[in-house]
């Protein structure tokens, strides 16, 4: 039996008229956002919700290509890292070669000049390398006898003596440097031409003995050799002053010295195998008197 208020035939849609219902509704919801944008603000909204949604579903891709983009960078900037570590290798090279093939320029430049000098023989050499001993004051060029070189020979580069030759062999030779403590080389000073006596020290440097305490000699003053001893030819350069200083318990000054020449770095070097000829000019001949005669 029915309730007081409850209808006796009343029936409930079905599907197919609440699928209308809805769609009826749809279509007046697009139409009205579609002409008068009445949705607008309820899109924003739930864009506005599912914004964190969004990025939490695009985080992995977005990480994956960061991660990737991370890799391909950290690949290339190792590859142009490499690239410019060789440019820089091959210019550092370069430069190098360049800087070596000017010194050895001047060098042959400096030789040249020393050729020019009249009745100077001489013998070109290159140094192979320095004696065995590390505190050898000795090097080794690479001519010999076979060169016409002898033993007690000068040898100098572009820019003053280096010492002379002690041993000889066919293909090589021996050259005792003017820093060796047994080298007596005799010089002059080239602004007062004070002679003296220069003896290597043994440690690539030079010292200028028995030089009184009122010797006029300064700083920078270079010395040439005096061909006193008929062992070197006079005037060439042998070193210059670096420092004066006088004791009070010797009556000597002492005077150290540099040589000029690279002793340990000059590669073509010169040998003398015969001085330099001064040439001396034709004696003037006394002019012959007429005899005078008389008138008979």
């Amino acid at each position: 039996m029915a309730a007081p208020d409850q209808l006796m035939f009343a029936r409930r849609l079905g599907p197919t008229g609440r699928l209308f219902i809805w769609f009826l509704i749809g279509v007046a919801c697009v139409v009205a956002d579609a002409r008068y944008h009445a949705l607008e603000g309820l899109r924003s909204g739930f864009s506005v919700l599912i914004q964190p949604l969004r990025v939490a579903m695009r985080a992995p891709n977005d990480m994956a290509s960061e991660l990737s983009g991370f890799f391909v960078r950290h690949r290339q900037l190792q590859q142009q890292r490499d690239a410019l570590l060789a440019e820089r290798a091959q210019q550092s090279l370069s430069v190098n070669v360049a800087r070596e093939l000017a010194r050895e320029n001047a060098e042959l430049r400096g030789l040249l000049q020393l050729q020019t000098r009249p009745g100077l023989q001489v013998a070109r050499a290159a140094m192979l390398y320095k004696g065995y001993d590390w505190f050898a004051q000795r090097i080794t060029l690479d001519q010999g006898a076979g060169s016409g070189l002898r033993g007690g020979l000068p040898v100098m580069d572009a820019r003053g003596l280096m010492g002379q030759v002690s041993r000889v062999f066919p293909g090589s030779s021996e050259v005792t440097l003017v820093s060796s403590p047994q080298q007596l080389t005799p010089i002059l000073v080239e602004r007062t031409g004070q002679r003296g006596l220069v003896a290597g020290t043994g440690q690539g440097r030079l010292e200028l003995r028995y030089m009184p305490a009122q010797t006029d000699i300064r700083q920078g003053d270079r010395l040439l050799t005096s061909g006193i001893d008929r062992v070197y030819p006079a005037g060439l350069p042998v070193a210059r002053v670096t420092r004066v200083s006088r004791s009070q318990s010797s009556p000597y000054l002492r005077v150290e010295c540099l040589p000029l020449a690279g002793l340990e770095h000059s590669r073509a070097v010169l040998v003398l195998i015969a001085e330099p000829q001064i040439i001396q000019p034709p004696a003037s001949k006394p002019a012959a008197s007429k005899p005078q005669g008389g008138k008979s």
